[in-house]
């Protein structure tokens, strides 16, 4: 319980920074998503469960944002389950888990992932948001490869912490 807590503030920060930075600025081809990055990236790191309830809090907190697409609920179903599969797969690269480079490709490819599902429900559930994905996930996947790195030494910082945070209650 006490690792989301510490989630949580820094997921409302993660995406207050995309609405009121990022999104601001003229980035080429489309904005990058610091938000997704931080919560991939924090489920990559974590084990699944926890990754799960983070995915589906955070889509929570992406369904309300008013720069959000999609319906309420859609965003927290997508997140839920790409982070779950995220850190399955970060259980496997146990060994590498932490290294820069596997989190950049592991962030991006789960980002791109995250876009094709959100994409494909949103034409099963008759929204038209879906369809504009399509323009501007190069753009964004180009950005994650570059920011992922970047951001990276922070999150895996912050996970830490909130690894001994979580080992000290359980």
């Amino acid at each position: 319980m006490r690792k989301t807590l510490f989630f949580l503030p820094i997921a409302i920060l993660a995406l207050a920074l995309q609405n009121a930075v990022v999104a601001r600025i003229p980035f080429p081809f489309a904005d990058p998503s610091i938000f997704l990055i931080v919560v991939l990236a924090w489920a990559f790191l974590e084990n699944p469960e926890f990754a799960a309830l983070q995915g589906f809090l955070s889509g929570l907190l992406l369904d309300l944002n008013p720069l959000s697409v999609g319906l309420i609920g859609h965003w927290a179903f997508v997140l839920a389950a790409v982070c779950y599969g995220t850190s399955e797969m970060g259980v496997q690269l146990r060994s590498s888990r932490r290294a820069p480079l596997t989190l950049t490709v592991t962030v991006t490819g789960a980002l791109l992932l995250a876009m094709i599902l959100f994409a494909i429900t949103s034409w099963l559930i008759s929204a038209e948001q879906g369809l504009s994905f399509s323009r501007t996930a190069p753009g964004v996947l180009l950005w994650s490869a570059i920011f992922t790195p970047l951001l990276s030494p922070v999150i895996i910082r912050l996970s830490r912490v909130a690894q001994g945070i979580g080992a000290s209650n359980g």
